[in-house]
């Protein structure tokens, strides 16, 4: 793993200390990273879940995209998901919701990987 992409896993930690984060070399440099115990809006059930992502050999020059939660989590007011957030997916194994969010900006290095879940998590708790 790359010291970049080590230093990401160690500022999700301290971002998130509440998760469990387990990382899986991807033998190029990058990594897949599983985020357990992560907490969603109220208007979710379950309002916990994991969320998944692939850190790529190039960060902080390339973008951490898509981004995936357990496919369990349903929204409350009983809307579906639209695109952006789509079903049907998989990542690492599980069945998985896909959170289409890409930063352009990610090729200057101008993200963090804590500042991408961040994102994405504020892009859902925002949802209409």
């Amino acid at each position: 793993m790359k010291t970049e992409v080590a230093s990401a896993v160690e500022e999700l930690k301290r971002q998130f200390p509440d998760a469990t984060v387990v990382t899986v070399e991807d033998g190029q440099g990058g990594a897949y990273v599983v985020m357990e115990n992560m907490v969603l809006d109220s208007r979710f059930n379950p309002s916990t879940t994991w969320i998944g992502f692939h850190i790529p050999p190039l960060y902080p020059y390339a973008d951490i995209y898509p981004v995936f939660m357990g496919d369990e989590v349903v929204r409350v007011d009983g809307k579906a998901f639209e695109a952006p957030v789509t079903r049907g997916h998989a990542f690492q194994g599980r069945s998985a919701i896909q959170v289409s969010r890409r930063n352009g900006a990610a090729q200057a290095g101008l993200q963090k990987a804590t500042a991408k879940i961040l994102k994405v998590l504020h892009y859902l708790n925002q949802l209409p």
